[in-house]
């Protein structure tokens, strides 16, 4: 409900790697969907990637580079504990152009980070068998496609460094004060919020911010790769019409780069990692008068899980 369409340049700098082979090789969606080879040859033989991980990577082939199946393999292997499944992971990524050669986003030139939640469903069994090979710390390059909004496939080169394992995923810090204003939130056992009440009289007319939870964490930043927990509910009744919690999933965006709601992209700034906050949004500021949300004023409870900065 809360991502909106972006383009192919914009969602490669918080792509995952399966991102690199969401489609076959005949172009539409598929299960080959990247991670380790699928049969179809040893597409990174002529591939060499530098392993120093302190310094940008350096992609070296002979362009073109025919991509006719999924492959990946492990650069620089690290030191951490190894990436298991339901793993929410942030990595620096640097994508090469297949067909040219030429990198067309780089974490190392000033794009943001990125990362993914490893599941077979949403990583593509291939993707999902590779990426659970791989140890937190390591270099890695996987080949394959990613389809734009043009509906073009793109042969593309990932590299990236997996930096870390979001972990906890829930706000923990101390209780802030909140205004009294708005709905009481209450926590399940696992951290999932829930309003004690519907809202009350009128919305407020611009985005309201209340810091329920103040985390401990680095402070959230413009450009970073955020990731957090969240629940919606309507103004209107109460009614909860979103959660990630409930998909069991946190979601991940890039702040300020217009793939939210306005509400959402100016007013998650200067948090500190693991704060909960809630936000009251109304409609200009949220879905305006477009599809099922139109004209409502929304109420989210959020959890900051993490913060990837650039590098800048």
């Amino acid at each position: 409900m809360i991502r909106r369409r972006t383009l192919l340049t914009t969602a490669l700098a918080a792509t995952a790697a399966i991102g690199l082979a969401a489609c076959t090789d005949e172009g539409s969606n598929g299960a080959s969907d990247g991670g380790g080879s699928d049969g179809g040859g040893d597409v990174l033989a002529g591939v060499t990637v530098s392993d120093d991980l302190g310094a940008e990577p350096v992609v070296e082939f002979t362009a073109p580079l025919e991509i006719t199946a999924a492959d990946a393999e492990i650069i620089t292997p690290g030191d951490g504990a190894m990436i298991a499944e339901g793993d929410t992971v942030i990595w620096r990524s640097h994508f090469v152009d297949a067909s040219t050669g030429e990198t067309l986003s780089s974490w190392w030139q000033g794009a943001p980070a990125g990362g993914m939640q490893v599941t077979p469903d949403g990583a593509g069994e291939v993707a999902f068998s590779f990426l659970t090979t791989v140890p937190v710390g390591s270099r890695f390059v996987m080949a394959g496609w990613q389809q734009g909004n043009d509906g073009q496939a793109y042969s593309l080169l990932q590299v990236a460094d997996v930096d870390r394992v979001v972990s906890p995923l829930r706000a923990e810090g101390e209780p802030a004060d909140p205004s009294g204003s708005f709905p009481t939130v209450t926590l399940a056992e696992n951290g999932a919020p829930a309003l004690d009440a519907p809202p009350e009289g009128e919305p407020p007319a611009q985005t309201t911010r209340e810091e329920l939870i103040v985390g401990t964490g680095d402070t959230t930043r413009a450009s970073d790769y955020l990731t957090m927990h969240y629940t919606g509910w309507k103004w209107s009744d109460g009614s909860q019409f979103d959660s990630s919690w409930d998909r069991g999933a946190p979601f991940a965006f890039i702040q300020g780069q217009g793939m939210v709601i306005q509400g959402w992209d100016e007013n998650l700034l200067d948090l500190p990692v693991g704060s909960q906050v809630m936000l009251v949004i109304p409609a200009a500021e949220a879905y305006r008068d477009q599809g099922e949300l139109a004209g409502e004023t929304l109420v989210f409870v959020i959890d900051i899980l993490d913060a990837a900065h650039t590098n800048a």
